[in-house]
């Protein structure tokens, strides 16, 4: 059985990676059976990153490339009796979640802004000693800060990258429509992305005005509802 490493639950999450949860949630929509193995150090992993799974010893890094692999291994159900221009509205929505709307509402909200440093310390860190936690942490956090300057997003203010945010979750709920899944009434690859951000977003204890439009949208909560009776389905 395949072997998915994560971070593991956290914040009232049932994982606290979105890109962890995508994987997770791709998995489930396609049928594909998996162990899932709580794994918090980057630094073991093939990209540094997670998640990666671990396929009859072939390691595999990054959501993405994890998603591919297994495609090519048990081919593509959730394409099916999709239109190329359907597939291709999937992959635009899921480009701008995974590369813009997750740097403004859950990296710049998480670890740019200090609000809830205190909390994610404790949570990601807990095992080192509090009289060094916060040192090792503010570290961390002072190179996800310059990573975010890099991407450009650190370089707005508060409102103004809210308001991109904002901006992306809007439109994915304009596209969502009345439609049972993102492309109609049929789950496909685009939605375990569109699930894993909007859930990460919508964690009650990280209040920004992104996760307040996601709580308030009845059509953002039935979706993720939906979703949460597949995906986390004896999860």
């Amino acid at each position: 059985m395949i072997k998915l490493y994560k971070f593991g639950a956290a914040f009232g999450l049932p994982e606290t990676g979105p890109f962890v949860l995508k994987t997770m949630a791709y998995m489930r929509l396609a049928g594909i059976p998996f162990e899932g193995i709580v794994q918090g150090d980057p630094c073991k992993a093939p990209k540094q990153k997670i998640p990666y799974i671990d396929d009859d010893g072939q390691e595999i890094g990054d959501s993405t490339f994890i998603i591919k692999h297994l495609k090519s291994k048990f081919g593509d159900p959730l394409a099916e009796g999709l239109s190329a221009e359907k597939l291709a509205t999937g992959h635009a929505i899921k480009v701008m979640l995974e590369e813009r709307t997750y740097w403004a509402g859950m990296i710049y909200p998480r670890w740019v802004k200090t609000d809830h440093h205190p909390l994610i310390a404790d949570t990601f860190f807990g095992e080192i000693p509090k009289f060094l936690r916060m040192t090792i942490f503010r570290s961390i956090a002072k190179g996800v800060k310059k990573s975010a300057m890099g991407h450009g997003i650190g370089r707005h203010t508060d409102a103004e990258i809210f308001t991109l945010g904002l901006d992306d979750i809007k439109t994915v709920e304009a596209l969502l429509g009345k439609k049972k899944f993102m492309l109609g009434a049929k789950v496909a690859e685009v939605d375990a992305t569109v699930y894993a951000f909007l859930k990460g977003m919508s964690a009650e204890v990280f209040p920004t005005p992104i996760q307040s439009h996601i709580r308030q949208s009845k059509t953002l909560m039935a979706y993720l509802t939906r979703l949460d009776e597949i995906v986390l389905d004896d999860a």
